[in-house]
C-alpha cells in the first residue's frame, strides 16, 4: 500500500521538479552520495533516479566520484551555477552596495566564490588610491594564501578541505603562507569561530585583507566579501574594525540576490 502511494505521489511530480529535488539533494551534501541515498532524500524509486542520474551525468550536471558509486556536483552544473552567480553580482544594485562600502572604507572590495580550486572575482570595485592591488572581475587568486579562499574552504569537512588542498600547490608566497595541513587546520577553525577571515602578508608581502561570508537563507556560505590594502595604510587591526560594515553589506547582497 505504501508503495502504491510513492508511486501515485511520484507520478504528479513533473521530470523537471524531479531533476531539481534531485541536483539539490546532490549540491546540499558534503560528500558524493550513493544511488541508494539519493532515492531516500528525494523520496523516489530507485529506477527513476537511476534514469536521472545517467541524463544529468551525460549533460554534465553530475559526475561520478572515484569509486564508481556516489554522484557528485559535475562541471557543466559548476559552470551554470557560477555564471549565474556572475550575471546577478554585476547587476548595478548589487555593485551600489559595494560602492557604498568601499566609499566608507577607502579600500577596494572584492565578491568572490570558489570555482575550480581557485578563488574568482564575481564583481570588484577599486578604491581610488593610486598605490592599489589592480585586479578585474574574473581574476583568480590561491586558495590557501587569500582571506577568501581561507574562509570558502574553512566551511568544508576537513576530510574535503584536505583532499583539496592536497590536489592543489600550495606555494609558499611569503614568509607567513600557510602550508602545512594542521596549521590550515587551526587556522580554519579560528576562522569559523570568528565568522571572518584574515590575509595577514600571505599572498603578498605588504598586502592586508579581511573576508567575511555571504550566507544564504539555510546558513550554507556561498561566496565572500572582502577588502584589501597595503599594510602601511590598512593595519590588521584596522582591517578587523572594518569586519562589522563587511558583515552589513554582506547581507545587503545576500537580500538583494534573493538568496
Amino acid at each position: 500500500m505504501v508503495k502504491k502511494m510513492d508511486d501515485e505521489a511520484d507520478s504528479k511530480i513533473t521530470a523537471v521538479q524531479k531533476a531539481a529535488r534531485l541536483l539539490q539533494a546532490i549540491a546540499s551534501a558534503d560528500e558524493p552520495q550513493s544511488l541508494a541515498d539519493l532515492s531516500d532524500q528525494t523520496v523516489m524509486p530507485k529506477p527513476s533516479v537511476h534514469r536521472l542520474l545517467l541524463q544529468l551525468e551525460e549533460i554534465g550536471f553530475v559526475k561520478r566520484d572515484l569509486s564508481g558509486r556516489g554522484y557528485t556536483v559535475g562541471a557543466s552544473w559548476l559552470r551554470l551555477s557560477v555564471d549565474a552567480l556572475v550575471t546577478q553580482a554585476r547587476q548595478p544594485i548589487v555593485r551600489g552596495v559595494m560602492q557604498r562600502l568601499v566609499d566608507r572604507v577607502k579600500e577596494s572590495c572584492n565578491l568572490s566564490v570558489l570555482q575550480n580550486h581557485e578563488v574568482l572575482y564575481l564583481e570588484r570595485v577599486e578604491c581610488d588610491w593610486p598605490l592599489r592591488m589592480q585586479l578585474q572581475s574574473g581574476s583568480r587568486v590561491p586558495i590557501h594564501a587569500t582571506a577568501s579562499g581561507k574562509l570558502l574552504i574553512a566551511q568544508m569537512s576537513e576530510k574535503n578541505r584536505r583532499a583539496l588542498l592536497n590536489s592543489v600547490h600550495r606555494e609558499k608566497f611569503t614568509d607567513t603562507t600557510i602550508v602545512d595541513l594542521d596549521e590550515m587546520e587551526e587556522e580554519c577553525r579560528i576562522i569559523r569561530k570568528n565568522d571572518l577571515s584574515m590575509n595577514k602578508e600571505e599572498y603578498h608581502r605588504g598586502l592586508i585583507g579581511v573576508a567575511v561570508p555571504l550566507r544564504r537563507s539555510d546558513n550554507t556560505v556561498i561566496a565572500t566579501l572582502s577588502i584589501h590594502a597595503p599594510s602601511f595604510r590598512m593595519s590588521v587591526e584596522t582591517a578587523l574594525s572594518y569586519a562589522p560594515l563587511l558583515k552589513e553589506s554582506a547581507k545587503e547582497i545576500v537580500a538583494e540576490l534573493g538568496l
